[in-house]
């Protein structure tokens, strides 16, 4: 399924965490942007996408919108530019009962579907650079959680984290206070399918791939109990209307 509304011009990958940093892998491992874009091409590719399609509409001749521009768009170029643009796209929903289905359910869900997949570590990221730690949480615990997990590394970073400990992770982000851009990334590190999910305030996950990947992730969205559709999936589906 694709969307002419959302192409990037991805072609190629590789997955390749890189060791510069000597880290060990726990439930959330900072590592920074800069680290992320250079051993990862999709993630290099798709995060330059995604910062100049919003920094087009930036004025940079306004002071206070150049100094967003200059302190939050760190990757308006990729590293290694891919030649084709990917045009897979489509939209994943959870059909929740309530909300307390939709928390205790979908990450579970997305954790079978990326096992499916053969994807086992993710990058945790926002597309632009903002400290995770000032992200606007539901609430003062859920942020204290994350900044606990994240051993206070914040600004420049992002992290790895192990789909195995998704179920642990993810429903810190539901119910945010971000509305109209993606709540939060999740981009394959690790794995067989270089694939990006990014949450909408929708409580809906937007996925992007190449169009090659089109029948598997259809496959393994639908064996995990997902609907799967387009955009106008999330005019229906919208956790913040479920009781």
């Amino acid at each position: 399924m694709t969307s002419k509304m959302e192409t990037f011009t991805l072609r190629s990958f590789h997955f390749q965490i890189s060791t510069s940093s000597n880290f060990q892998i726990k439930m959330l491992t900072p590592i920074p942007r800069a680290e992320i874009f250079q051993a990862n091409q999709f993630v290099d590719n798709f995060i330059a996408d995604m910062q100049a399609s919003y920094a087009q509409y930036i004025d940079k001749t306004v002071p206070r919108e150049g100094k967003m521009l200059a302190e939050y768009y760190d990757h308006l170029e990729p590293l290694a530019p891919f030649d084709e643009p990917v045009a897979g796209h489509c939209v994943l929903a959870y059909d929740a009962e309530s909300k307390k289905d939709y928390v205790e359910k979908l990450p579970l869900v997305l954790q079978q579907f990326y096992g499916v997949l053969g994807i086992t570590q993710l990058y945790l990221m926002d597309f632009n650079k903002t400290s995770l730690l000032d992200f606007p949480y539901e609430s003062f615990k859920k942020q204290n959680e994350f900044k606990r997990l994240a051993k206070g590394n914040a600004k420049g970073m992002g992290y790895v984290l192990e789909v195995a400990d998704l179920p642990k992770i993810m429903p810190l982000f539901f119910f945010s206070k971000r509305y109209d851009t993606p709540v939060i990334f999740f981009l394959t590190a690790e794995g067989d399918v270089p694939l990006s999910i990014r949450m909408c305030d929708d409580g809906n996950l937007h996925l992007n791939f190449e169009e090659e990947y089109d029948e598997v992730i259809q496959e393994a969205a639908e064996n995990a109990g997902f609907c799967i559709g387009d955009l106008e999936l999330c005019t229906v589906h919208r956790v913040h209307e479920l009781k």
